[in-house]
């Protein structure tokens, strides 16, 4: 089975009209297709679009690990199925260098809101939990 089953690739093609571009095409589509023999789901989108959904989906998985694994959360015999996932969360994230945290946050303009979104709604939950 391959490892690239249901992942997801992301590619931009530039487009504009000459004999060179229709022939870059035929190169990308061959190259393409490698990767979608091997399972890999290949999406075509623009930077923007790619930056907003990475800080929406890759971004926020690390912060929340890397704040729950700063926390030191630790099993317990009594752990449920869903602080199970916590963990598992927190082993992943940590286990990726700082350095790729780091870029997820420093090369995605879209991070900084990600974070002042984030800290909005935890203040607005413990609101509701002192009301």
């Amino acid at each position: 089975e391959s490892d690239f089953l249901d992942v997801a690739g992301v590619y931009h093609g530039v487009h504009e009209n000459s004999e060179a571009h229709v022939a870059g095409m035929d190169r990308m589509e061959r190259f393409l297709s490698i990767w979608e023999e091997e399972g890999c789901n290949m999406i075509s989108m623009s930077c923007k679009e790619h930056d907003e959904f990475a800080a929406n989906s890759q971004f926020i998985t690390h912060l929340m690990g890397r704040i729950l694994g700063a926390q030191g959360l630790k099993a317990t015999p009594i752990d449920t199925k869903g602080f199970k996932n916590v963990l598992k969360l927190v082993q992943t994230t940590n286990a990726d260098s700082f350095d790729l945290f780091y870029g997820l946050y420093k090369f995605n303009r879209n991070s900084l809101e990600i974070i002042k979104d984030l800290k909005k709604a935890m203040d607005d939950v413990v609101g509701k939990l002192l009301e």
